[in-house]
């Protein structure tokens, strides 16, 4: 057995261009040029150039989704270069890939349970609906997903969650070697890096071999641990990461590394002492459970937290603190105690903390909204109320209950709106204080995180209670918020776009932020 998995000798790819003549050969594009690489066994080699550099021609290639121009290559000793379908089939067991956009890559027609299993299917590795069941089940929760998304259907998803959906099919064959194709590209910042941790525990779990496809240079040294340089179709600079990184010798190189702002490289930075690397027991953390937790909902009475509750119940949550300013409605039980608070009284705060020590989930939802713009309030008290309930109240209930979370290494959940990412001028003061309690759960998740505090933001869009009366939009029940709000949890998402609409405005923004700011802010 040798020690490389996968070796490409004078690689090529070639495809027809369009002939102005019908009796004329067409002439031949080549788009990727006699490429050598070797990629040993549990290793992972990153695939770096810009767009229209050959990146994905080549890992697709690589997988022999595409048959070479000229060139060859070998898998595990056996040429595959030229290899026929049938021949093949065998070993599409041992190589995947993982494609860039879930969405267009899972059937939206399908749940993901069968999408999940359909590999296992093909091979004839199922033995039944039952089998089916728990091999979808096995599947996400290998990839740190809820069992209970078997049911769902892709876009009943978050982007990080399709994502991961992408990484568990690819895993259902139990492969040797995948091809991780620009997977992280359309992820906002904290998913990537749960998805690159992801990548870096199976890998070290399963002994996985990858080549991973990226423009992103900061990503690649995460991950990598030799990278490939890719221009025009040909490698100009192949190496180790440390090596590449810390003296680049070719020109695009050197342009590439100037080009993407980096940190400064500290001394040490690849080793494992480094404290860039986080350790094993961080990285099993990813992933959050329901079941057990001692819960602390504030603004409990609401629609929304009315629904958290019924669904963290459902979940097995241990015990629920229902904290609100009126109790009378909230029913106790051995499982649910009611909890006078009002989160703008200091006292009330410390009160509750006294009596609910036992929590490891708060869940910051107390908040107000007056529908009212900036310029026709008659005065600032409206965005004093606002802010106060929507920024200052999370900030005083999570200080008063921060040594709590940190001794029981439990986590804070900050109820937000995809508003707090873009303002709507009808209902100004409000955008502006849940975008003032978006910047507080990034703040905290800074201070926090380090002693052992997970902070994530849910932010739907619009869900059908007392708040969203009268506007003429699709709206998500509370049920089907709460529901995907703790299924982002569970998968340990920090940032949870609840619903199409949030989905939609959070790629908006991405894509074109002044053009979807613009949108929003028009008058109908």
């Amino acid at each position: 057995m040798t020690d490389i998995l996968l070796r490409t000798g004078q690689l090529s790819f070639a495809y027809p261009q369009r002939s102005s003549s019908l009796f004329r050969r067409p002439s031949m594009r080549e788009v990727v040029k006699r490429v050598d690489l070797a990629v040993p066994r549990g290793s992972v080699l990153g695939l770096v150039g810009e767009s229209g550099s050959g990146k994905t021609t080549l890992g697709r290639l690589l997988v022999r989704l595409l048959r070479p121009t000229s060139g060859g290559i070998q898998f595990d000793g056996v040429e595959i270069g030229q290899l026929g379908e049938a021949e093949l089939r065998p070993l599409r067991t041992r190589i995947q890939m993982i494609f860039q956009d879930p969405q267009s890559s899972l059937n939206p027609r399908l749940r993901l349970g069968v999408t999940l299993t359909r590999p296992l299917q093909i091979h004839g590795r199922l033995k039944g609906r039952q089998d089916q069941r728990d091999r979808a089940a096995a599947l996400l929760d290998l990839v740190g997903l809820p069992t209970g998304l078997v049911d769902r259907f892709p876009h009943e998803l978050s982007g990080g969650q399709r994502q991961r959906a992408g990484i568990a099919r690819a895993l259902a064959l139990e492969p040797d070697f995948i091809v991780a194709d620009e997977i992280v590209s359309g992820l906002d910042v904290s998913t990537q890096a749960h998805i690159l941790l992801l990548l870096r525990e199976l890998r070290a779990r399963l002994g996985l071999t990858m080549v991973f496809i990226s423009h992103d240079l900061s990503v690649v040294r995460v991950l990598c641990d030799d990278v490939a340089i890719l221009q025009h179709g040909e490698i100009v600079e192949y190496g180790p990461v440390a090596k590449i990184f810390s003296s680049p010798q070719h020109p695009y190189t050197q342009q590439l590394l100037s080009a993407i702002p980096l940190p400064d490289v500290e001394p040490g930075w690849l080793d494992n002492s480094s404290p860039f690397f986080l350790p094993t027991a961080r990285i099993s953390r990813m992933t959050k459970t329901i079941k057990g937790s001692v819960v602390l909902i504030t603004g409990a009475g609401g629609a929304i937290a009315q629904a958290l509750i019924a669904a963290l119940m459902a979940r097995g949550a241990a015990k629920i603190y229902a904290a609100a300013r009126d109790t009378s409605g909230l029913v106790a039980s051995d499982r649910l105690i009611p909890l006078k608070m009002d989160v703008s009284s200091d006292d009330d705060v410390k009160k509750a903390a006294a009596v609910a020590g036992d929590v490891t989930l708060l869940i910051n939802n107390a908040g107000i909204n007056h529908n009212t713009s900036f310029m026709t309030a008659p005065d600032l008290t409206i965005a004093s109320r606002e802010i106060e309930a929507n920024y200052l109240g999370p900030l005083r209930v999570t200080r008063a209950f921060a040594p709590a979370l940190i001794a029981n290494h439990g986590s804070v959940l900050n109820m937000l709106t995809i508003l707090a990412r873009v303002n709507l001028p009808f209902m100004g003061s409000y955008c502006a204080s849940k975008a003032a309690a978006l910047s507080l759960t990034q703040g905290l998740r800074g201070e926090l995180m380090p002693k052992g505090v997970h902070v994530a933001g849910a932010m739907p869009g619009a869900v059908d209670t007392r708040m969203t009366e009268g506007l003429p939009i699709p709206k998500m029940t509370p049920a089907e918020a709460a529901a995907e709000i703790l299924d982002g949890y569970e998968s340990g998402e920090e940032d949870i776009y609840v619903g199409e609409m949030a989905r939609g405005i959070a790629q908006g923004l991405a894509h074109d932020p002044k053009a979807t700011e613009r949108q929003l802010a028009s008058p109908g």
